[in-house]
């Protein structure tokens, strides 16, 4: 929920052999868990049609009167059977963040208000206890990466969740490879630990007509031309240190 006029899409695409490699073939024991109403839409076209579970943490937010009405009406009209709406409270920290100085925290990521501060642990340990009863006998999450995208600290937080409750069921966790300006800071100190698990075609048809459900009930909160690139690739934890020879595929977001 950035200044929707100042993005615009990047598809900067690291070279890297079998980039174009559509091959993942667990998408029946999978799930996609994402922060927000729309940011499966966003950041997610390519697997959120194929998944097992789709699991939407997040409802109304204070800072922003309403919004929690729309897009409680657009879970309503939502087109997937395989969507969980989990209506949990926003901690609304978008605004709330140093990206001079961005750290990292066992919860998501320091916020510099007090009360966002409390707000955000708060979020932190209930969905660590609500997602923990729905992720068992999964096998694969494609979720948020630890930079939070564009730099939400809402999405580093889940994020966060997801690769604490990996550790403990088991599962595998994929995290999108979307980067912007604001959040490359951030993200350098996670890329080294990071390889490609999958690239995959972005389903624009599904992602319009998601989009389309958000625009009709007044939630859309990203620019109203945006379109995903043609692919998305998900990034996995690396079992060893990078070489030189290594790389990792990004789209970037001209967000600053």
């Amino acid at each position: 929920m950035l200044d929707a006029e100042r993005v615009v899409r990047l598809d900067a695409h690291v070279d890297e052999p079998g980039l174009t490699s559509m091959s993942f073939d667990r998408f029946a024991s999978a799930a996609l868990v994402v922060a927000h109403p729309d940011d499966e839409a966003l950041w997610f076209s390519s697997v959120v049609g194929r998944v097992k579970r789709v699991i939407i943490a997040y409802e109304a937010c204070d800072a922003l009167p309403g919004l929690g009405q729309a897009r409680h009406a657009a879970s309503e009209a939502y087109p997937l059977a395989s969507a969980l709406f989990l209506r949990r409270p926003e901690p609304c920290s978008l605004w709330h963040v140093d990206w001079a100085n961005p750290q990292s925290t066992d919860y998501g990521m320091a916020l510099n208000q007090p009360e966002a501060e409390a707000r955000y642990r708060d979020a932190y340990a209930g969905l660590v206890d609500e997602l923990g009863s729905l992720l068992g006998g999964i096998s694969d999450v494609f979720t948020h990466n630890p930079w939070g995208e564009y730099g939400h600290p809402d999405h580093v937080q889940v994020s966060r969740v997801v690769t604490t409750l990996g550790k403990r069921l088991g599962f595998r966790t994929h995290f999108s490879n979307y980067v912007a300006p604001r959040s490359m800071r951030f993200a350098s100190n996670f890329i080294l630990e990071l390889k490609k698990s999958v690239a995959l075609e972005s389903d624009h048809t599904l992602a319009d007509r998601l989009k389309g459900v958000y625009v009709e009930h007044g939630c859309w909160t990203w620019h109203a031309d945006y379109t995903p690139p043609e692919t998305e690739a998900f990034l996995v934890h690396a079992e060893h240190a990078p070489t030189e020879a290594d790389s990792v595929p990004l789209n970037c977001l001209m967000t600053t």
